[in-house]
């Protein structure tokens, strides 16, 4: 079922952007980040990895810190992995054609600008919250430590300008 058209592609000049083709995939299929190697986030992420190797022409290297330094073997895998769900997924293959010619067409991803979209994060809004509460409690005790700190430093030149 696979075809030679996925063989990358080297006749335009133009190499496409990883964030291009990263847009296009997260628009048609969803976010490609997400919190660990949640489901759909992973598959998707496999699907544009897959793409920026084959249409985009990107070392496994580059993609690999490109989606978040993943090492340069699990992009491989991601891209092994699409290639075998190709030979047996007919609608996958008929959606990375679709996307192959969104990216050639350099089709950007339309977004309705009246849409409200919330900001991405791979965070849940409870995870935030606690990361928060650490951040300020270290800060606290930075504080209160370096005001102890402050405070002897006082102390001891108070105490010496009395001695002379």
């Amino acid at each position: 079922m696979a075809t030679a058209s996925f063989s990358p592609d080297l006749s335009s000049g133009r190499r496409i952007p990883l964030a291009e083709i990263d847009a296009v995939v997260a628009a048609q299929l969803g976010p490609t980040r997400g919190l660990g190697n949640s489901q759909p986030a992973c598959f998707n992420r496999q699907v544009a990895m897959y793409l920026a190797s084959h249409v985009g022409r990107w070392s496994t290297k580059i993609i690999g810190r490109f989606y978040g330094s993943r090492d340069h073997s699990i992009v491989v895998y991601s891209i092994q992995r699409i290639e075998a769900m190709r030979e047996t997924d007919s609608d996958l293959e008929v959606l990375l054609t679709d996307l192959r010619r969104k990216l050639h067409d350099g089709q950007k991803p339309t977004l309705d600008p009246t849409t409200p979209r919330p900001l991405s994060s791979p965070f849940s809004e409870s995870q935030l919250e606690h990361l928060a509460d650490l951040v300020a409690e270290r800060i606290a005790n930075r504080l209160s430590k370096t005001n102890k700190i402050f405070r002897a430093a006082l102390r001891r030149t108070e105490s010496s300008s009395f001695r002379d």
